[in-house]
């Protein structure tokens, strides 16, 4: 089966990091760092780029390891992160932030329509 992609939308005004970071490694040691532009920018993300080497993987019933990307907005952890078989769930991720400022993360599940019925 081919690698799982989803989109991350950065649709507020400050540029997002989203830090690959895999437990028990110090939290300021990180695999990759992915940066998206504010305002709309994108990056599609393959979840099979984020698989750290001394990660192991499971069967579909199973978690992945504790690989997770961790979301940062102006350096500061917003509190988000998803793991890597959470990401691969979604077709679309959209980082925003609504009225009060506060960082808000919408994951859009995927719709599969092979056919339809008349």
């Amino acid at each position: 089966m081919g690698a799982k992609l989803t989109v991350m939308e950065n649709r507020s005004k400050d540029d997002i990091e989203i830090r690959v970071w895999v437990p028990p490694a110090r939290p300021d040691r990180f695999h990759s760092i992915i940066r998206i532009e504010a305002n709309g920018g994108w990056k599609e993300v393959n979840s099979k780029n984020f698989i750290h080497a001394d990660a192991t993987i499971l069967d579909e019933d199973e978690r992945v390891s504790s690989t997770m990307l961790m979301m940062f907005v102006d350096g500061v952890y917003t509190g988000y992160y998803f793991l890597l078989t959470d990401l691969a769930k979604y077709a679309k991720v959209i980082c925003n932030r609504n009225e009060e400022g506060i960082f808000v993360v919408q994951g859009i599940k995927p719709t599969f329509n092979f056919c339809r019925f008349k």
